[in-house]
């Protein structure tokens, strides 16, 4: 067996969604295999009437006949569903980096032809050079590209967006409440909009609040395009830092003073703690605290390994859990970020005992000693290391806040009364 070979990490209960704008369809346009996931996640998903394939031969490339074909095939797709979309998007993998499509040319004679669609293109170029933005960053922002600015007569509501989660956050998360308590009417989200008209509703919330990396630019181009500020406010599990988020939403808000340097500093002098805020937030933390407690007593020693398939920020996340006196013994950064470079940084000088796995070949990691036992939060680790107690946390989706530490704390203790069973 090649010593270079190295494992594919399955994702078992985890269905790919692909993010999209109500009424709209996706046409592909690539040589075959450029796109079979995506067809494969396609039939799965029955997109049916939303989505297409357009591939490209040989001689396409070459005579630059892929053009033509492509008017023809949107022709097609137009004529023949029963209910014409709002938005077309037409997706170009990394072959047109060497083509050099003109696709301003092509898209202003897709708008000219059909008036009442939005097209728009979005590139899958794992393999450009430029690094500076990823294919996922691009593809996020052109979900936001066919927002229309709003008027002057119509105005800012009372709503703010989350940016940048594929799922929304669970029931008993606090930040819902705690936004109501300071004026927030309704909280939008791109992937719970079911009609076209509620997706041109996001042009009117009066924040973006980012909670991962990959709406960061589209959030970014909102704030020139759109007007609409951001404010970048990742899942943590440091109170610290939750505090820190919750205390730069309140001031972006405008429901705490500009000049208030902590979330336990009364609103009102002689009213301390009586902001219904306030008494949301307070409560959130108590519970968090307790489920702290009761983890810790729960695991005792017991070795806690983390991943990057369970949380976007690994490292932050095990400088989080050692700060709460958890057993900490490794970080598996198969999917390692730039935004965690800092809580990288601070575990490797300060842990050096905590072993960081970047490999996915097995000897590499069994050569570690690692203990079978141990509470895997992720599916990689605990797949790659057949674990008996499993954490299913998946890239921190459902939780915000305190309720991601609590949440946390429970899903650590319910995983000592379960055993994963692994194949092979």
């Amino acid at each position: 067996m090649s010593r270079d070979l190295s494992l594919f990490i399955p994702h078992r209960g985890c269905p790919k969604i692909s993010l999209g704008i109500p009424e709209s369809f996706d046409l592909y346009l690539c040589p075959p295999a450029c796109v079979r996931r995506v067809s494969i996640r396609a039939i799965r998903n029955d997109a049916r009437g939303h989505m297409g394939f357009l591939y490209m031969s040989e001689a396409d490339l070459a005579t630059g006949a892929y053009e033509q074909r492509l008017f023809e095939a949107v022709d097609n797709v137009l004529a023949s569903l029963d209910r014409q979309p709002r938005a077309f998007f037409i997706h170009l993998n990394c072959v047109d980096d060497f083509l050099g499509t003109d696709e301003d040319a092509m898209l202003a004679k897709l708008r000219e032809r059909f008036p009442a669609t939005g097209f728009a293109t979005m590139h899958m170029n794992p393999i450009a050079a430029d690094k500076g933005l990823s294919t996922g960053l691009r593809i996020h922002e052109r979900l936001y590209s066919m927002l229309d600015p709003i008027g002057p007569a119509s105005g800012r509501d009372d709503a703010v967006n989350l940016i940048g989660n594929f799922a929304s956050l669970e029931r008993d998360c606090e930040l819902p409440r705690i936004l109501e308590a300071w004026g927030i009417g309704e909280v939008r989200q791109l992937f719970a909009c079911t009609t076209y008209e509620e997706y041109q509703a996001l042009a009117k919330s009066r924040l973006n609040i980012v909670l991962a990396n990959i709406g960061s630019y589209a959030a970014e181009c909102m704030e020139k395009r759109l007007g609409i500020p951001q404010l970048s406010a990742p899942v943590d599990y440091e109170f610290a830092n939750i505090e820190t988020c919750y205390l730069a939403l309140g001031k972006a808000l405008g429901a705490i003073p500009a000049e208030q340097i902590s979330l336990e500093a009364p609103h009102c002098e002689g009213s301390a703690r009586r902001n219904p805020a306030d008494v949301i937030m307070t409560q959130a933390k108590d519970r968090a605290r307790s489920a702290i407690k009761r983890a810790r007593k729960h695991l005792g020693d017991r070795a806690v390994i983390v991943d990057s398939s369970a949380a976007m920020r690994p490292f932050a996340l095990a400088k989080a859990l050692m700060g709460y006196g958890f057993n900490v013994c490794a970080v598996f950064a198969l999917h390692e970020k730039p935004e965690d470079a800092e809580a990288r940084d601070w575990v490797l000088e300060n842990a050096p005992h905590v072993n960081v796995v970047r490999s996915e070949s097995y000897d590499d990691i069994i050569g570690l000693g690692l203990p079978r036992n141990a509470v895997c939060v992720g599916f990689d680790c605990a797949y790659l290391l057949k674990a008996p107690h499993f954490v299913a946390l998946q890239k921190d989706e459902g939780l915000f806040g305190y309720q991601a530490v609590w949440q946390l704390m429970k899903l650590m203790m319910d995983s000592l009364t379960s055993t994963a069973e692994w194949e092979g």
